[in-house]
């Protein structure tokens, strides 16, 4: 049952983070209180229709729950909101560390670095791995839900929870590994989505085929080079974007759709860039990233759900990518696939869609084993009944002792 939603009293960013948080489910946006269903509202309102209503710093307030006013009135707090919309604004206008500027800006490709000093220098920095400490726009949800519930609504997905294989090839190398990890998934019968560059390395016709075959090809930009965030002009990064796809869709001779950025760079300026170059998606957005190249630090949406952003299905990567995890926390791939297991079953206690990142020209594709065991893992999360998502998973934090006492 679609509910009809009026949401009144707010300027608009903090009108938008409500309809976004209530964006998986079936709802409808009213045009007018009189034609609503319920009422979300920063203004006391005199009305006899269901109210949740906001209130600043309430006295006695549980943050994680709605509190009862009486008369069809339930109570959550302000900061909830505020706290999302200032989420949503720091990941479309994020702040460029003076690091990436340096290292992008330079004449040649910043991985001319060799992997070793990049990654002791990401390193460096304070980490939290802990995906469970960074969902706190999945928690403001269950709270809205909540308080839906508590007035008798019950709010329904608009679809069910997904599974979502990726992967990144930012090299020649990496395409040249690439189809042991698509063999694995084939076995599997596991359907795959694959980004790559359109200019960075000669893509043969023959490796296009099979990599192509029942799989879905992604634009990874022209090239791996992080340099989509220092394009400025509209029309120069529209035609860098399009010609990516362009070039794509006559190498594999099929539409592409959808689009991830090298590096996961993320902004306004692309995303809105995105549609008039012809595509339809983006999974450039992570939940979080420890150690985001483009920020020197954390950086995410802080949500475990796709959402649109004008004419753009965005879908977050759920998972820590398996780069940060192998070569930053250094990781075998056996602990690898463990840390990820644990990280699904939390998204998947939060109804959430479970997004993976593996590059092939990473250690997974060196350990099938350890791959194929994480991706029927991932199957049976993703088919088994929600787990309880109070209870904090204990392998996480036995890999994360482990990993942090041989750095």
């Amino acid at each position: 049952m679609t509910i009809t939603v009026a949401v009144n009293g707010f300027p608009g960013d903090e009108a938008k983070a409500i309809l976004w948080l209530l964006s998986p489910y079936k709802i409808q946006p009213a045009t007018n209180l009189d034609e609503s269903d319920i009422i979300i509202s920063k203004e006391p309102l005199d009305c006899s229709t269901p109210l949740i209503r906001t209130q600043t710093n309430p006295s006695g307030a549980d943050h994680n729950h709605p509190r009862s006013c009486g008369d069809k009135i339930f109570e959550i707090p302000m900061e909830l909101i505020t706290a999302c919309s200032n989420r949503f604004q720091a990941v479309m206008h994020p702040r460029i560390a003076l690091s990436y500027r340096l290292a992008t800006s330079l004449p040649f490709q910043y991985n001319i670095i060799p992997p070793p000093i990049r990654n002791w220098f990401l390193r460096r920095h304070e980490i939290d791995f802990t995906l469970a400490n960074h969902i706190e726009n999945e928690l403001a949800r269950r709270t809205l839900a909540e308080a839906f519930s508590l007035l008798g609504f019950s709010l329904e997905m608009r679809r069910a929870p997904s599974l979502t294989i990726t992967h990144d090839v930012e090299t020649k190398k990496g395409l040249e590994k690439a189809l042991a990890l698509k063999t694995v998934e084939d076995d599997l019968n596991i359907h795959s989505t694959w980004f790559l560059p359109s200019d960075e390395y000669p893509i043969h016709k023959q490796i296009a085929k099979e990599l192509g075959n029942d799989a879905t090809i992604g634009s990874h930009d022209i090239k791996h080079d992080g340099r989509l965030v220092h394009l400025h002009r509209r029309k120069d990064l529209i035609k860098r974007l399009r010609h990516s796809r362009v070039k794509l869709e006559t190498i594999f001779e099929k539409s592409i759709h959808c689009f991830r950025s090298p590096l996961l760079q993320f902004n306004e300026e692309i995303i809105s860039a995105l549609g008039e170059a012809g595509y339809e998606s983006d999974f450039s957005l992570p939940c979080w990233d420890p150690v985001h190249p483009t920020t020197a630090g954390g950086f995410g949406i802080h949500s475990l759900h796709s959402f649109k952003i004008g004419s753009i299905s965005e879908t977050p990567l759920t998972l820590i990518q398996d780069h940060q995890i192998l070569s930053i926390l250094r990781m075998t791939p056996e602990d690898a696939a463990e840390f990820l297991i644990d990280q699904a079953k939390l998204i998947h206690s939060y109804d959430g869609d479970t997004v993976l990142l593996v590059h092939p020209d990473y250690a997974f594709s060196r350990d099938l084993k350890a791959y194929k065991k994480l991706l029927n893992s991932l199957k049976e999360i993703q088919e088994s009944p929600p787990i309880d998502r109070n209870s904090q998973p204990s392998q996480i934090r036995t890999l994360l002792s482990i990993a942090s006492s041989g750095s």
